[in-house]
């Protein structure tokens, strides 16, 4: 009985896999149709069925803020969802000014950090729509960009400040791709190329690259 128990629940995970994926490859298939209204909500009914999306790796985090930020930063963070990194960050870093991050999700009761320097965000367009009112002077964005379209992440570092100093992207994308195909993966990951090509749209716009680490690269604006 506990082998045909096993086999069973086996084959439920396979079904609900195969389901999400198939629901992932359709949301892929739409997106450059979608409004960023049919995005925040889509998001906000996964957030609820993946309430656990807080990815980073915070070694990479731990060296940038220790040996590239200066002075007393001003944190610009995209997508932080419920400030996860944030909390670990200012419990670390008495010199940071404020963290403030800006997602889509309606996540504001559930965030979990309360310290008085961090502040959540709710946006209601594209966050380069955007005309901030604070002079942040580093951003920092953990496994977002791979959920932007490459024109849109173009839209996004194109609207980076100059007063921002320095930027640290950590992505699970290849090094190199042109036509990067995310059918079958289990995410909702669009971005059609890799890091070599993000580097480059960077350095179009100011910034070279101090450091690669894993998936995490930290880049410097050019003086």
């Amino acid at each position: 009985m506990k082998q045909i128990a096993k086999v069973f629940l086996s084959k439920c995970r396979d079904y609900k896999m195969k389901n999400e994926i198939n629901e992932f490859n359709n949301y892929r298939k739409k997106y450059n149709s979608l409004s960023f209204s049919d995005k925040k909500r889509i998001a906000c009914r996964w957030s609820k069925k993946y309430p656990e999306q807080a990815h980073f790796n915070f070694e990479h985090v731990d060296f940038w803020l220790r040996y590239i930020v200066n002075g007393h930063p001003k944190v610009l963070e995209i997508g932080g969802w419920k400030g996860d990194l944030a909390l670990k960050a200012l419990s670390s870093f008495k010199n940071i000014q404020i963290w403030h991050n800006y997602d889509i999700i309606e996540s504001e009761p559930y965030q979990r950090c309360n310290d008085y320097r961090y502040k959540y965000i709710i946006l209601e367009d594209y966050i380069w729509n955007k005309s901030l009112e604070i002079e942040y002077n580093v951003l920092i964005a953990t496994h977002v960009i791979e959920h932007f379209s490459w024109s849109e992440f173009v839209s996004l570092i194109s609207w980076i400040s100059t007063n921002i100093e320095t930027v640290l992207f950590e992505a699970p994308i290849p090094y190199t791709g042109e036509n990067i195909n995310w059918t079958g993966d289990h995410s909702t990951h669009i971005l059609e190329k890799g890091w070599e090509q993000v580097i480059t749209e960077m350095q179009n716009y100011g910034f070279k690259d101090l450091n690669r680490m894993d998936n995490t690269v930290i880049f410097k604006r050019c003086k």
